[in-house]
């Protein structure tokens, strides 16, 4: 959301494994995520927002902060925030839940968490001195970095690390949520009921520990939506949609439709065409992106 006339917005991105880095400079802006959002896109990770320069102020359920130079706040995606900077450098990190809940065992509590300047300072500088060196680095070398990245994180985060008695019994859930998640990878036509059985936990147990994520039947409708998201931007894919989304799981077309749609705000076929035309420019409408994503809605 534009603040005032101030506004001015430059990102820059590198993907690390599994992971996303993000170098946003950012101006008059605000990004703001209510809980319909929330339910709708299904996102699942969190992020680490990392303060160079400026103040972000960021705001949860619990209340709001403001973030200052070398300060890390940490945001759940699939929990209610906002943040705001009248000006700000922001280095984002996107992390998968499961290396969250690796370095936490109770990944519910670190939702609008701050961390102070001297237990994120080497995190800081580390993924600071990634952002430059980077693109001169392949895949295979992006992927240790994931893990030396994942190895930083955990080490910030033990400060964070809840009482025993509760470690024990989120440990439990975050182990629950890994086999399933696993599981569900694996057989994207499952129900929440086949992941129970296959886990080896009760549903009730198996709800409580997707809680904090909508669910387990939203986990596994996301898990479908990005395996055929993934499909259809693949430009050697070029199956049928109802094919694929029976691939992916869903029971039909006019529901896998739907859904796609409330999640990415576009049909299967025109997210199809909209990535062809990207990575094939020649075939694209002399109109410009804008106009012609107006024409597709």
């Amino acid at each position: 959301m534009r603040l005032d006339e101030t506004f001015a917005v430059a990102v820059t991105a590198e993907r690390l494994g599994g992971m996303i880095l993000f170098d946003r400079q950012l101006r008059g802006v605000a990004h703001a995520r209510p809980r319909r959002r929330v339910l709708r896109n299904g996102f699942d990770h969190f992020t680490a927002q990392i303060v160079l320069d400026g103040a972000l102020t960021v705001g949860t359920p619990n209340g709001s902060r403001i973030v200052g130079p070398g300060e890390c706040a940490l945001i759940d995606m699939s929990q209610p925030m906002e943040t705001r900077a009248s000006q700000a450098r922001v280095i984002t990190l996107s992390i998968p839940r499961d290396v969250i809940e690796v370095a936490a065992p109770e990944p519910g509590r670190l939702h609008g968490a701050v961390l102070p300047q001297d237990r994120a300072r080497l995190l800081t500088g580390f993924l600071h001195s990634v952002l430059d060196e980077l693109p001169r680095h392949g895949a295979s070398d992006r992927q240790r970095l994931e893990r030396v990245t994942a190895e930083l994180l955990a080490l910030t985060l033990a400060g964070h690390v809840p009482p025993a008695s509760d470690a024990v019994r989120t440990a439990s859930a975050a182990a629950c949520r890994r086999r399933a998640r696993r599981y569900i990878d694996a057989h994207p036509g499952t129900t929440p009921d086949d992941v129970s059985r296959a886990v080896g936990v009760s549903r009730s147990v198996l709800y409580r520990a997707f809680e904090a994520s909508g669910g387990v039947a939203r986990v596994i409708r996301s898990h479908r939506l990005a395996r055929l998201r993934a499909l259809l931007a693949s430009p050697d894919e070029c199956g049928r949609i109802s094919d694929l989304s029976r691939a992916c799981g869903f029971s039909s077309e006019s529901d896998c439709s739907r859904a796609f749609k409330a999640a990415y705000g576009v049909s299967p076929s025109d997210y199809r065409h909209l990535r062809r035309a990207e990575s094939n420019p020649g075939a694209a409408s002399p109109q410009g992106l804008a106009e012609w994503w107006d024409d597709l809605r």
